[in-house]
């Protein structure tokens, strides 16, 4: 699938160079049950074009990317997870349009349901909406193409790996 978006481009580098870019700061959570599963999400029917996500968003002011994985995960899943785990962080660029990707990790009880529905009742951009949850399979996501979502999975496999 091609979403006709414009290639991406990025590179790693440590969290406190990554927080001192005066770029918008986005937090994403990588979130596991067990050692094979990925929370991923899709919007409702109405909006098509939306793709696999995971959870994510802007880092707000007064707040670490820690506490927005944390915040995001809840507003967007209802799941209230808390001790994420720094994967990495990423400066990219799309479109002239730099942004940093703080991704983390955190590990859902494995009583999580496999699919659920939440509806989201904070954030300014999404509140209203529905989204369907899931947890898919961590070898194949399906994540929407050339949004970044995907990136810091192998480091993810390597962290599992050491985390048993």
């Amino acid at each position: 699938m091609t979403t006709g978006a414009p290639e991406l481009q990025g590179y790693s580098l440590p969290l406190a160079q990554a927080l001192a870019l005066p770029v918008r700061q986005r937090a994403l959570a990588y979130v596991t049950r067990g050692q094979q599963e990925l929370l991923v999400f899709e919007h409702t029917p109405e909006y098509p074009d939306a793709g696999v996500q995971v959870p994510a968003g802007g880092v707000e002011a007064g707040e670490g990317p820690a506490q927005a994985a944390v915040r995001e995960l809840f507003e967007e899943t209802g799941l209230p997870l808390h001790s994420p785990v720094h994967i990495a962080s990423f400066h990219l660029t799309r479109a002239q349009r730099s942004q940093v990707y703080h991704f983390f990790w955190l590990r859902a009880p494995l009583d999580t349901p496999d699919a659920w529905a939440h509806r989201v009742t904070s954030g300014d951009g999404d509140h209203g909406m529905t989204f369907l949850c899931r947890f898919a399979p961590l070898d194949h996501p399906e994540l929407i193409p050339d949004y970044g979502y995907e990136i810091a999975i192998p480091l993810l496999k390597l962290l599992l790996k050491e985390n048993p």
